[in-house]
C-alpha cells in the first residue's frame, strides 16, 4: 500500500468482507477475532444498525 493509492484500491486489495462484532460481546473475544483476522478495528452492529466501532486503541486506553 502507498500513501497514494485510493481508499477504494486498498479495501478491495484486503477483501469486500466486513468483520463485526454484535454489542454484547466481550473485550477479550473481540480483542481474539481483531488479533485472528489481522484488524485494529470492528464495527459494532446490532441487527442491522450500525452503533458503534470497537478498536485497539478503545482497549489500550482504558487499561
Amino acid at each position: 500500500m502507498k500513501l497514494t493509492d485510493s481508499v477504494e484500491r486498498v479495501v478491495r486489495a484486503k477483501g469486500l468482507h466486513v468483520h463485526s462484532i454484535a454489542p454484547d460481546v466481550t473485550v477479550y473475544e473481540a480483542l481474539l477475532k481483531m488479533a485472528d483476522e489481522d484488524i485494529g478495528a470492528l464495527p459494532v452492529i446490532d441487527g442491522t444498525t450500525l452503533v458503534g466501532m470497537f478498536s485497539e486503541r478503545d482497549y489500550a486506553r482504558k487499561v
